[in-house]
């Protein structure tokens, strides 16, 4: 369960809540279908990822397998883009927490004190131990199961007024890859879930954990999105903030607490994977690993990194999309000859497009 629990409270993240805005867009069952897929292509990198770490014993991060198993000319802007990504996704936590301390206050302006708050307990948890880590991420999937509870029931009555499928062109074919990619992204918390399997003396299956860990995120977020359009079928990106006038402003003002304990769960795991990535695999001092993790984000907040959809999709569609390509390689060095060896290929191809579609969109 702790294994797990690292994994989906990991996964369950900012991502979730623009889901119901991409459902939107393609239609309920094309949104279905693009969640099942990826959730596929998730767990399949997730396990690669496990079985990589497996093959060391000193729990290293990202950057020491990417120079362990890539080309050299590969590895060094490989671990830089994956050192990028995270501090983008710490970022895009930082942007919609504001949103929901809002909601959680009523509507009242308290956007400033939300973000420094959210930024400062989330960065004293990254030093946490492990232990207390893994029972925040349980209570962040108790949280999310109680936040898509309390949707699904407010709008299970309501019809659902959005189509199944919509008119498909170029752009609405690739927009949910960038969303879906940050939204299902767990590879952080893998190192974690192989320690935990380690101290835990190989008692469970690696697989099942990480494929509970993979797919109870997918099905909550399935749940939350159709529960969402049920109330709203005209959402926004951020979600809960289109629920304004549909739910009572208690219960909004509960569900935005609870997303903020959502959020703070996912920081403060992926702010430490940044900081180990620094201090383990580069060498650098252990106060200048911590003082980056901790400064940065909000520096490039201020910055002006404030669109929380274009955040997550260019995240997602650029950097994922390398993370999740350098994953599959790594794997395939690692096990030549594994007979599950042919599935790289469709894997690839699927983070490639993702790559390309972003890049097109940012620069036309």
């Amino acid at each position: 369960m702790l294994a797990t629990g690292l994994l989906a409270g990991t996964v369950i993240g900012a991502g979730m809540f623009s889901l119901p805005y991409v459902f939107s867009r393609v239609g309920v069952t094309g949104g279905l279908f693009y969640l099942l897929a990826f959730s596929l292509v998730y767990f399949a990198v997730h396990l690669m990822y496990a079985r990589v770490v497996e093959t060391r014993p000193d729990g290293h991060q990202f950057s020491f397998f990417a120079r362990a198993y890539l080309p050299r000319w590969a590895s060094l802007p490989v671990s830089f883009g994956i050192f990028a990504e995270l501090l983008l996704v710490l970022v895009a936590y930082l942007v919609l927490a504001p949103t929901f301390g809002v909601v959680a206050a009523g509507g009242a302006d308290i956007h400033t004190i939300t973000l420094i708050a959210f930024w400062l307990t989330g960065s004293l948890f990254m030093f946490a131990r492990l232990t207390w880590q893994g029972i925040a991420e349980i209570l962040g999937a108790v949280v999310i199961l109680g936040i898509v509870a309390t949707v699904f029931l407010f709008g299970a009555s309501a019809p659902l007024t959005t189509p199944a499928f919509t008119p498909l062109n170029f752009g609405l074919f690739f927009l949910p890859f960038g969303p879906l990619l940050f939204s299902l992204a767990g590879r952080p918390a893998v190192t974690e879930v192989v320690e935990e399997h380690r101290r835990a003396g190989k008692s469970f299956s690696l697989t099942k954990a990480i494929a509970w860990g993979t797919f109870i995120p997918a099905a909550v977020y399935a749940i939350f999105a159709l529960s969402v359009l049920r109330l709203n079928p005209a959402v926004t990106p951020e979600a809960l903030n289109s629920l304004g006038g549909i739910l009572p402003p208690s219960l909004l003002a509960l569900l935005g607490v609870l997303g903020l304990i959502v959020l703070w769960t996912s920081y403060f795991i992926i702010g430490e994977n940044v900081r180990d990535m620094l201090h383990l695999d580069w060498k650098m001092p252990r106060w200048f690993s911590s003082a980056v993790v901790v400064a940065v984000p909000p520096l490039l907040y201020l910055a002006g990194l404030r669109n929380f959809l274009g955040v997550i999709s260019f995240t997602g569609g650029v950097f994922l999309a390398v993370e999740g390509v350098a994953v599959i390689a790594m794997w395939r060095r690692a096990f030549p000859g594994h007979r599950w060896g042919w599935v790289v290929w469709p894997l690839a191809a699927v983070f490639t497009a993702a790559f390309v579609y972003e890049l097109i969109t940012v620069f036309r």
